[in-house]
């Protein structure tokens, strides 16, 4: 059996820059309000001193501050958020071959690239295509003789350019893929 050269599909120009502009205007919007949030808190603290001298309820100061520090935690789990899509869009890629598919996250450490998603499968190992949030998912554990063989990887990645023919591929190709 010769393996010939392996199909690439990877995000198209305009689905990366759509992934770039979304990361670098959440930021913008998110250190914007990150400064805003900073620049409140001398005068809730300021509020807070006032009202503890003039004997009068603090509680809805404390509310604003932990409310205050409670968008600062989502904002900053959000901005992560967009760095790892942005990384996902920007650096994965999918390789088809005779043997099988493949799934890479180049721009990530290999630890989190495989918990992500990265790993290869073979044609016959295939069983599952779908779309689960924000992701393509390919499952394995289709039939194998060796008994002895490890768990087969869960494939994911974002988006690709030319979806279609890629899934066409795959249910072409994949002799035990389950249709629902």
């Amino acid at each position: 059996m010769s393996v010939g050269s392996p199909l690439v599909f990877r995000p198209s120009f305009a689905q990366r820059a759509m992934a770039v502009l979304l990361f670098a205007g959440s930021w913008m919007v998110g250190v914007r309000a990150l400064a805003q949030i900073l620049g409140h808190i001398p005068a809730l603290r300021l509020g807070l001193e006032v009202a503890a001298m003039n004997n009068e309820p603090t509680w809805s100061f404390y509310v604003a501050l932990v409310a205050s520090v409670a968008a600062l935690a989502a904002g900053g789990l959000l901005l992560v958020s967009t760095l790892l899509g942005v990384l996902l869009v920007e650096g994965s890629h999918v390789l088809v071959d005779d043997l099988g598919i493949a799934v890479e996250h180049m721009a990530l450490p290999p630890f989190l690239a495989r918990r992500l998603g990265a790993g290869r499968l073979a044609w016959k190992r295939v069983t599952r295509i779908e779309r689960r949030g924000f992701f393509f998912v390919l499952e394995g554990g289709g039939t194998s003789a060796q008994v002895l063989e490890p768990k087969d990887p869960t494939l994911r990645f974002l988006m690709v350019d030319q979806l279609e023919r890629l899934v066409l591929l795959v249910i072409e190709r994949s002799p035990n893929l389950k249709h629902e």
